[in-house]
C-alpha cells in the first residue's frame, strides 16, 4: 500500500491598478492563472492604465482579496466572465 499525503489547497491572487482604481481576483490555481485572470477582468471592463500591483499565494476569498487589496472607495465593482471563486461558487 503506498503513502498519500495531502496538502492544503492554496489559492493565488492578484490585485490590479486601472483608471477607476484597485480590482482584484483570488482562488486561481496559480500565479500565472491568476495574473491573467486579473489583467483579463480589467479589460474586459473597458479600464484603462491596467497593470498589476501584485500576487500572492493563500488568496482564497474575497476577505482574504480584501486585506492585501482594498477596493477603491467610491467605485461599484461589477464582475464579468465566468463566476468563480466566490461564495457558493466552484474553485477558480
Amino acid at each position: 500500500m503506498a503513502a498519500s499525503s495531502t496538502s492544503a489547497w492554496a489559492g493565488w491572487g492578484c490585485g490590479y491598478n486601472s483608471n477607476a482604481g484597485v480590482g482584484r481576483v483570488w482562488a486561481a490555481e496559480d500565479e500565472d492563472t491568476a495574473r491573467e485572470g486579473a489583467m483579463n477582468n480589467c479589460k474586459n471592463a473597458k479600464l484603462k492604465n491596467c497593470r498589476i500591483i501584485s500576487c500572492s499565494a493563500d488568496v482564497d476569498s474575497m476577505a482574504d482579496a480584501d486585506k492585501i487589496w482594498p477596493r477603491t472607495k467610491g467605485i461599484e465593482y461589477t464582475r464579468s466572465g465566468p463566476r468563480c471563486g466566490g461564495p457558493g461558487e466552484p474553485r477558480c
